[in-house]
C-alpha cells in the first residue's frame, strides 16, 4: 500500500548498512518500534530475526499481527466446522461474495448513502461500500462467537484493509477523497491471500506509544523510523483506523476524519522532536540503534548527530532519495538524501 516515508524502497540499503556494521542478524532480537505498514519488519523476520514491533497506529497492529507473529496460515478450524469451508482461499471467497450490509462506510463514505447528510463523501463506491461494511460485521460476529481466534482474526481483517486500499477513490492517502472518479473506484473489493513468513521465533507486537513503551522492552538491534516532518498520520489514515476499529466514531468534516487529538505525536511537533529523540535514544535498552531519517526532516542533520553523539558512538550513512512530487507532475531528486544514523551505546 501507499504509505507516507515508506521504507520499502530503501531495505536493500537498511540491510546494508545493518550488515556492514553489526553483522548477521540471524537469532538477533531486533525491535522495529515505528512499525508502519510492516515492510521492514517483515524483511527483517526474512532474515532470522527475532522480533518486537510497535505503532500507534490500529490498522498497523493489525498488520503486525497478522505478518509477524504469525508464522504459518491457522487452519480457522472451529469457522471451518461452522462454514463447511475447507481453506484459508474459501473463507476469504465467502467473504468476498457479501455485499448485502449498509453500515458506517456506506453512510458515510460513499455517494449513496451520504446524499442525504450534510457531507457528500466519495472514497469508495456504494456497492463496495456495503461489501466492506458486510465483512467487517461478519468478522466482528465470528471473533465475538468464538469461531476465530485474535491470530485468525487479524489475518482476515489485513486481507480486507489491503482489498480496500485498491479500491479507494483516493490520490495516495485518507486526508482527502478524488473529487473524480478513479477507475479504481470501480474495481470489485475481493480479498486475496495475504503471504506468511515462515519463522521458528515468538514475536512481540504491541500497539503503543513509543516512548511509553521504551522503558519495557529490551533487545540487541533497535530500528527506528519516526515521521520526519509535520505531517500527523492519523488524519491521514483515518479510513484505515475506522475499518480497524469499527467503532461508528463521531466524525467530523469533509473528508470525515475521526477523532485524532489523543494520536498527535511529538515528532511532528518542530519543538518538541529534539526532546522527544533525546529520551527515546537514551532510555533505549539496546547496544546497536539504527535511526533513519530524511534530509527533508524537522531536524537537520546536524541536529540529529548533536543528539546523538552525546548518547554513544555514531556513525552516518547516506543514500540519494527520489521521491515523488504529484504538484511537480513526475520525480523530483532534489537534494535529499535517505539517512541512517548508526548509534552503538
Amino acid at each position: 500500500m501507499r504509505y507516507i516515508g515508506s521504507k520499502e524502497k530503501v531495505i536493500p540499503f537498511i540491510e546494508n548498512v545493518i550488515f556492514d556494521t553489526v553483522g548477521n542478524i540471524k537469532g538477533a532480537i531486533v525491535a522495529d518500534l515505528f512499525s508502519g505498514t510492516v515492510a521492514v519488519a517483515k524483511h527483517f523476520k526474512r532474515l532470522g530475526a527475532k522480533l518486537i514491533t510497535n505503532d500507534y497506529m490500529a490498522f498497523s497492529y493489525a498488520f503486525q499481527i497478522a505478518f509477524i507473529r504469525n508464522n504459518y496460515i491457522p487452519c480457522f478450524s472451529e469457522l471451518s466446522k461452522n462454514l463447511k469451508v475447507t481453506c484459508y482461499k474459501d473463507i476469504l471467497t465467502y467473504l468476498t461474495n457479501l455485499h448485502d450490509h449498509k453500515g458506517f462506510f456506506y453512510k458515510e463514505y460513499c455517494l449513496e448513502g451520504s446524499r442525504n447528510s450534510f457531507f457528500q463523501r466519495n472514497y469508495f463506491s456504494d456497492f463496495n461500500a456495503r461489501k466492506i461494511d458486510s465483512i467487517r460485521v461478519i468478522l466482528n460476529e465470528w471473533y465475538k462467537n468464538d469461531l476465530i481466534n485474535q491470530d485468525e482474526f487479524y489475518i482476515l481483517l489485513s486481507s480486507l484493509i489491503e482489498a480496500v486500499t485498491k479500491v479507494s477513490n483516493i490520490s495516495g492517502t485518507y486526508g482527502a477523497f478524488l473529487k473524480f472518479d478513479e477507475r479504481r473506484k470501480y474495481k470489485e473489493l475481493e480479498l486475496m491471500p495475504i503471504e506468511i513468513i515462515n519463522s521458528d521465533h515468538e514475536h512481540i507486537c504491541h500497539c503503543k506509544d513509543i516512548l511509553e513503551l521504551i522503558t519495557c522492552v529490551a533487545g540487541d538491534i533497535l530500528y527506528l523510523d519516526p515521521p520526519y516532518n509535520q505531517r500527523q498520520y492519523p488524519p491521514y489514515y483515518h479510513i484505515l483506523e475506522t475499518l480497524t476499529l469499527y467503532d461508528n466514531p463521531k466524525i467530523y468534516g469533509k473528508t470525515g476524519r475521526r477523532p485524532y487529538k489523543d494520536k498527535l505525536s511529538p515528532f511532528c511537533v518542530k519543538n518538541k522532536t529534539s526532546e522527544a529523540l533525546d529520551y527515546l535514544i537514551r532510555k533505549a535498552k539496546f547496544k546497536h540503534i539504527f535511526l533513519s531519517y530524511n534530509t527533508e526532516g524537522i531536524l537537520t542533520k546536524e541536529e540529529v548527530f548533536r543528539i546523538l553523539t552525546d548518547i554513544g558512538y555514531v556513525e552516518l550513512f547516506e543514500q540519494d532519495y527520489r521521491r515523488y512530487k504529484s504538484n511537480n507532475n513526475g520525480t523530483d531528486r532534489g537534494n535529499l538524501k535517505e539517512l541512517i544514523f548508526y548509534v552503538r551505546k
